[in-house]
């Protein structure tokens, strides 16, 4: 089967219909309905009207940057989006028929995607997408990808920096469910096509990350906006992995409002802020502990270089399928993850993969799950159980000695 991955380079689609879907039925009647019914999305309107191709960026909070963008900006413009958003194909019929979208998959080359909004713009469309390439993990924006400018520069058209403020707290990464707080998101500047050409890549990035930089709990400790919900913890150790008092990995376990250590007890309880409580916590917040937890990790290297074949961390009981087109064929449903100095191994009752990590293509991961591509071959590693799978992504970095984790 024809992957529509594989196939986006062709010209936008059908682009009468998704004008007349975003203007109508989205912004007259969806839009008005789910903000009533569904979210809090106070976005404000920009008031003035774009008659020439734009691309437009956002910080990537959580799952509904997309509707408060939308929102907040007029016009239509098609958006980049992971591919994992059709991997199910009932989802994949909804999202084709309101939205021509760009797919990019998890842990591939970007050229496609560049060669892609090329074309978009090429027909007088305009194209939003995220610059950082993912959703915030911990709720302040994460680095500019560096090939963002460059595809800028090679665009020729104006640019639009939009910041959201308090998604992540509304949906965070880890999160199953939304809160009842709000989200709000605002134009920060528009730059014009004939300044950036005077502009380098780097210069391009560092407006971007200027722009766009934001981190959701200084903004709330300012703020106190509340974001409430029932089980305010829940799964915060599928991004929260490393105890802070014991040091253990995986064994943090969340249950409606609180963080607990199964090794030693340790204990957080989330108020109605999105900030932890409780007595002898050490950080009060989701960024500054995950952020501890990635320098732990740093630290640790030189022990796992000086014995290469340990293994630094496991997950068993696990399912691998094999990316083939849109659609994913499962492999093996009972394997085990596992990550030392030199591999990844995937090993069940069907498979036995070795790879070597400077061999592999891309490692990535979604909420339960570990992305791999080697050798033209896309694996996906689901979890079966409440785990951080963006460990593996993690440590392979910190092998590779890379700057951002």
């Amino acid at each position: 089967m024809a992957s529509s991955v594989e196939n986006r380079n062709n010209d936008p689609q059908h682009t009468w219909w998704y004008r007349f879907f975003m203007k109508v039925p989205v912004r007259c009647f969806i839009l008005p309905v789910g903000k009533f019914f569904l979210y809090d999305i106070r976005t404000t309107k920009y008031k003035g009207e774009y008659r020439t191709p734009f691309l437009l960026v956002y910080n990537h909070a959580c799952d509904y940057d997309f509707i408060g963008v939308i929102n907040g900006f007029p016009g239509y413009y098609r958006h980049i989006m992971s591919d994992s958003l059709i991997k199910k194909p009932w989802r994949r019929a909804v999202i084709k028929f309101g939205t021509n979208g760009i797919f990019r998959r998890k842990g591939e080359n970007a050229a496609a995607v560049m060669e892609a909004v090329k074309h978009t713009v090429d027909q007088g469309i305009s194209v939003c997408m995220a610059p950082e390439g993912e959703e915030t993990p911990n709720g302040a924006t994460q680095r500019i990808r560096k090939k963002s400018g460059v595809m800028i520069k090679d665009l020729n058209v104006d640019l639009i920096t939009y910041k959201l403020e308090g998604g992540y707290l509304f949906k965070a990464k880890w999160a199953s469910h939304r809160s009842k707080g709000p989200m709000y998101g605002h134009v920060v500047n528009i730059y014009k096509k004939e300044d950036l050409a005077k502009m380098t890549p780097e210069e391009i990035n560092e407006i971007l990350q200027r722009d766009l930089d934001f981190n959701v709990y200084e903004w709330n400790r300012e703020k106190r906006v509340k974001y409430d919900r029932k089980c305010r913890a829940e799964h915060m150790e599928r991004s929260l992995h490393i105890c802070p008092k014991c040091e253990a990995m995986n064994r943090l376990h969340s249950e409606g409002n609180e963080l607990h250590c199964l090794e030693c007890g340790y204990s957080v309880t989330v108020d109605e802020y999105g900030f932890f409580q409780g007595d002898g916590v050490r950080f009060d917040n989701f960024y500054d502990w995950d952020v501890w937890q990635k320098e732990h990790l740093r630290s640790m290297r030189p022990q796992w270089e000086a014995e290469p074949e340990r293994i630094i961390t496991s997950n068993s009981g696990c399912t691998l399928k094999k990316r083939i087109g849109d659609n994913e064929e499962v492999i093996d449903e009972n394997v085990t993850i596992s990550i030392n100095f030199n591999d990844i191994m995937i090993k069940g009752d069907k498979v036995d993969f070795r790879f070597p990590l400077l061999e592999l293509e891309g490692l990535t991961a979604t909420t339960l799950a570990a992305m791999i591509s080697h050798d033209g071959d896309y694996y996906k590693v689901a979890a079966n159980e409440e785990t951080c799978m963006g460990r593996y992504r993690t440590i392979r970095r910190i092998i590779m000695e890379q700057e951002f984790l």
